[in-house]
């Protein structure tokens, strides 16, 4: 029995809760959406607004550019690097995880240093915008088709109201008026919803863009030295191992390689030390 009466003012207090009130009397087929839409849209700010304030500061940006340099040094290879940024869960370590990933392709290219500098250039920027404006689409989406949806409600409404008033043969005002007031409820709900998430939307969107301005410069920085301690290495390394792969240098082949060491910043003990390396790999793959 007690149970029954609990269970009975849960519904009475349900059915009298105005908003449940406002749902019921607009019209569930687009009060409800309504409803859905505006939960999404504000989940999705409040989401990116935890994210946005989880994007480390500049001092913190320089000493995790730091030990990656350090790393970079110590190592002369990549995969230290990857592990160290996968081991974290922020937007510096999405968008040099997408740098480091395309920098492979670059390597097994053979591009040249400016061509890799520029597409990872490109590859930080569009990777900085994916993290920062992810499901932003969807809130402008959600604030155009909650007014096309209020103003469907509405026209549907009024629709049905002067169709009850012309079945009844008589012009009734309180009829009318009463019918109108019910219809444009939709639109006031598709304002309700749409206004805070257009405004959400602009606020997030200046806000993105604020912060992949602030992060360019270290994205520039991170990229220059890895092609300073690790892809000029690799670059050269190709260089040699195509050459040698012919047997003995000609004069024009090694002129070649002094220009590639000078253009490369390879200074003579890094150059001999990647040329005995490649000639020992050479030299196993015959035996």
């Amino acid at each position: 029995m007690l149970l029954f009466i609990e269970q009975k003012s849960w519904w009475s207090w349900l059915w009298d809760n105005w908003l449940v009130d406002i749902i019921i009397k607009g019209g569930p087929a687009i009060m409800v959406p309504l409803f859905i839409f505006s939960v999404i849209s504000l989940g999705i700010i409040i989401e990116r607004i935890y994210r946005y304030l989880r994007i480390p500061k500049d001092k913190r940006i320089a000493l995790i550019l730091e030990e990656v340099e350090k790393i970079l040094k110590e190592n002369r290879k990549i995969e230290p690097v990857v592990s160290y940024f996968e081991n974290k869960k922020d937007a510096l370590s999405f968008v040099f995880l997408s740098v480091l990933k395309r920098y492979e392709f670059l390597l097994q290219e053979n591009r040249s240093i400016n061509d890799m500098r520029q597409e990872l250039m490109d590859t930080a920027v569009d990777s900085t915008s994916e993290y920062l404006e992810e499901f932003l689409p969807v809130v402008a989406t959600i604030a155009n088709v909650a007014t096309l949806l209020g103003l469907f409600g509405t026209i549907v409404g009024m629709i049905m109201s002067f169709d009850e008033l012309a079945k009844g043969g008589r012009g009734d005002p309180a009829v009318v008026a009463h019918g109108i007031s019910v219809a444009l409820l939709t639109t006031a709900a598709g304002l309700t919803v749409a206004i805070p998430s257009v405004l959400g939307y602009s606020f997030l969107r200046r806000r993105a863009e604020k912060i992949t301005r602030r992060l360019e410069p270290f994205e520039n920085h991170f990229i220059n030295t890895l092609l300073r301690e690790h892809g000029r290495i690799e670059a050269y390394k190709a260089i040699v191992a195509s050459i040698y792969r012919n047997g003995n240098l000609t004069e024009e082949e090694s002129e070649y390689l002094r220009r590639k060491r000078i253009e490369l910043d390879i200074s003579d003990d890094e150059a001999n030390a990647i040329e005995k390396e490649i000639i020992e790999k050479l030299k196993e793959k015959k035996d």
